[in-house]
This record gives C-alpha cells, structure tokens and sequence, in this order.
C-alpha cells in the first residue's frame, strides 16, 4: 500500500490495561506508553494518556488516547500525538496483519481539497 510518513504500532501489555506503543517518522523514532487515565471524570476526558521517556528517563505526557469503536463494531483507538513537527492525530486498528492486542497506528492525515 502507500506508505504514511509516520509508522507505528500498539500491543497490549499484560499489566492493568496498558499498551506500549512505537511510533516513528523520519524525523523521530521513539516509544512510549499508554496507560488508563485514572484522573477521567467526563466523557469528554481521555480514556488513557500518552507517556513518554525524556532522554533522562523521566516520563513526560504527550498525549492522550480515546477508546472508540467503529460502526462496524470493531474497537480501536483515537489518539492525539504532541510531536516535534506539533500535534500528530492518528488511530490504533486492527487489520490483517496485526496479532492479538496489536494495532497499527494510522495517522490522520489533513484532507486536501
């Protein structure tokens, strides 16, 4: 198929609803966690937020993640990216090519007319 400009991946871990994520550009290549937002108290906050590692190994948030479901009833997720080129929009499905608790990160990308 045609290949995005940002490429990542989730997988389920077996800890507390946890998934580790990867995501990757030319620019950047990094990993990062994503963990219930235990501070959720609307509908509107996120399902889960978006940790990263700073190179001093201090985690930092940057982003946050909504648990959806698709009109054909497959679950996926909608998540917000704060990366250095700014806020990267994408979703976690599953399709062929994933295993269990695996999805793939497919950025949203802006429509041009």
């Amino acid at each position: 198929g045609d290949k995005t400009m940002i490429d990542g991946k989730l997988t389920r871990m077996d800890a507390d609803d946890a998934f580790a994520g990867e995501i990757a550009s030319v620019a950047f290549d990094f990993p990062f966690t994503m963990v219930p937002n235990t501070h959720k108290r609307k509908d509107s906050h996120p399902d889960y937020v978006i940790e990263a590692l700073t190179p001093k190994n201090r985690a930092i948030r940057i982003g946050s993640a909504w648990a959806s479901q698709s009109r054909a009833g497959n679950d996926y997720f909608s998540l917000a990216l704060n990366l250095q080129q700014g806020v990267v929009r994408a979703n976690a499905v599953k399709d062929e090519e994933t295993g269990a608790g695996e999805y793939r990160i497919i950025p949203l990308m802006p429509v041009t007319a």
